[in-house]
C-alpha cells in the first residue's frame, strides 16, 4: 500500500508497506539509487515471521522531499525514519526493528544502525541489519590497509570517488544526469538501459538463478526489467536531487564520528548483521563486503555467484537465513 507522510517544514516522506501492519516486528528496507520504495512480493520467510514490512523512498527521490537546506543527510534520514516509526508504531514496548538495504540503500541503513539514540530513539530496538551489495564508509583504514578506492571501477571512481566532491557546481553529476535522462526518456529505452547495465552482464550461474526465480515467482521474461525501468523513471519525475547528492552523501561522515567497528555496547548487544555480496559485482565489490564483515561484531558474510542484483534471486533464502537464531 502506497502512503505519504507529511513531515515538519512541509517536507513529505513516501513509503509503501505490506505484511501485518499491526505487528511489532518491523522490517525497514531502503532502496538503491534511482528508485522508490515498493512492496510487490513479500518473502515467505517474512510472512512466517509476521512482519510489518516498510519500504520508504529515500530523500530527493519520487515524492520524498530532499533534506532541508543545511541539514546533513544522516540527520535527515534518522529523523525522517523516526517520525515514520512514531506514526506507524507509537507503542514501542514490544518493538523489534530490523534495518535492511540494497546497494546505495545500505548507506542510510548503516546510518540508522549506528545513529545516536538521541537522534534516532528507535535505534534502541534494532535487533539486526541486512546489507545487500553494500557500500563501506569511504575511508582509508590505516590499521587494516583497507582503501575503498582500490577495487572501484573507473566509472564509479570518477563519478563518486574522492575527487567528485571537489569539482564545483556538481558538474560531474549533471553530466551523468544528462546521460541517464536520455536513457530514461521512454519506457522502452529505460528497459534497454536496465538490460545492458544488469542483465547482459550475468554469468551462466546467475542466469540459472534468474530463471529459477522466475519460475518460482511467476514472472514473465522481461517483466523484472520492465518493473525496474518503471521504478527508475518514477524516482526522478519530480526532482534529481537524490541522484545529484550521491557523492556528497557517500563521502560524508555517515558513521556519526565513530570509526567503523567502534560502536558502543548499546549499539552491539543483541544485534545480528548479515552482509550479502555477489562475487562478480563490479559496483559494490566483494572486497568491500569482506571489510564490512570484519568490522561489524556478530556479522556473517554470505557470497553468491553473480553480479549486482544476484541477491534478488535468492531473497527467500536470504531472509530465512537472516532470521535463523
Amino acid at each position: 500500500m502506497y502512503c505519504l507522510l507529511v513531515l515538519p517544514e512541509g517536507r513529505t516522506l513516501a513509503y509503501e508497506e505490506g505484511g501485518i501492519t499491526s505487528s511489532s516486528t518491523v522490517v525497514i528496507f531502503l532502496t538503491g539509487l534511482l528508485s522508490v520504495g515498493i512492496v510487490r512480493r513479500l518473502s515467505p520467510a517474512l510472512q512466517a515471521k509476521r512482519v510489518h514490512y516498510i519500504a520508504p523512498t529515500l530523500p530527493g527521490y519520487g515524492n520524498t522531499s530532499p533534506p532541508s537546506s543545511g541539514i546533513p543527510y544522516s540527520i535527515t534520514i534518522a529523523k525522517d525514519i523516526s517520525l515514520l516509526l512514531t506514526h506507524l508504531h507509537p507503542d514501542t514496548s514490544e518493538l523489534e526493528l530490523y534495518i535492511s538495504g540494497g546497494s546505495f540503500g545500505t548507506v542510510p541503513a548503516q546510518m540508522l544502525y549506528g545513529a545516536p539514540f538521541h537522534v534516532f530513539p528507535q535505534g534502541r530496538y534494532i535487533r539486526g541489519m541486512l546489507l545487500l551489495g553494500a557500500f563501506p564508509p569511504f575511508v582509508r583504514d590505516e590499521k587494516t590497509g583497507f582503501d575503498y578506492t582500490r577495487s572501484m571501477n573507473w566509472r564509479d571512481y570518477i563519478s563518486v570517488g574522492p575527487f567528485s566532491r571537489f569539482i564545483p557546481f556538481r558538474m560531474l553529476q549533471h553530466l551523468a544526469k544528462l546521460f541517464i535522462q536520455t536513457k530514461l526518456s521512454s519506457q522502452g529505452s529505460a528497459e534497454r538501459f536496465i538490460r545492458e547495465f544488469l542483465f547482459d552482464k550475468m554469468g551462466e550461474e546467475e542466469k540459472k538463478m534468474y530463471q529459477t526465480w522466475r519460475l518460482k515467482t511467476g514472472y514473465e521474461e522481461g517483466q523484472l526489467a520492465r518493473e525496474m525501468a518503471e521504478n527508475n523513471r518514477r524516482s526522478v519525475e519530480k526532482t534529481w536531487e537524490g541522484f545529484l547528492s550521491t557523492p556528497e552523501v557517500l563521502n560524508s561522515d555517515w558513521g556519526w564520528g565513530v570509526e567503523l567497528g567502534g560502536l558502543d555496547e548499546e549499539h552491539r548487544a543483541g544485534r545480528r548483521v548479515m552482509i550479502v555480496a555477489g562475487t562478480e559485482d563490479d559496483a559494490t565489490t566483494i572486497e568491500w563486503a569482506r571489510y564490512l564483515a570484519s568490522k561489524y561484531p556478530s556479522s556473517r558474510l554470505k557470497t553468491l555467484s553473480g553480479g549486482h542484483i544476484v541477491a534478488l534471486f535468492q531473497m527467500d533464502e536470504i531472509w530465512a537465513d537472516f532470521f535463523v537464531d
